[in-house]
């Protein structure tokens, strides 16, 4: 399942780990996922002049929170 970029607020990247920012844990909680299989894909972000690009994914508990189309 995916989200379209930009319909949640996401955390601050310099908040996040290595393993959040390359989705392999939610941005929220830090729970392990298992890309394609037990994650919400919340859009791959670009890389920038300040920041390389990075791809922000969340457990299915998280995303049903902080997603109000999830929510419904």
């Amino acid at each position: 399942m995916s989200v379209p970029a930009g319909e949640v607020i996401l955390p601050t990247v310099e908040t996040l780990t290595p393993e959040q920012l390359r989705g392999a844990a939610c941005v929220w909680c830090a729970t392990a996922l298992q890309p394609g299989i037990d994650d919400v894909d919340l859009g791959a972000r670009a890389a920038t002049w300040t920041r390389p690009a990075w791809f922000p994914r969340a457990c299915r508990g998280c995303a049903h929170v902080h997603n109000p189309r999830e929510a419904s």
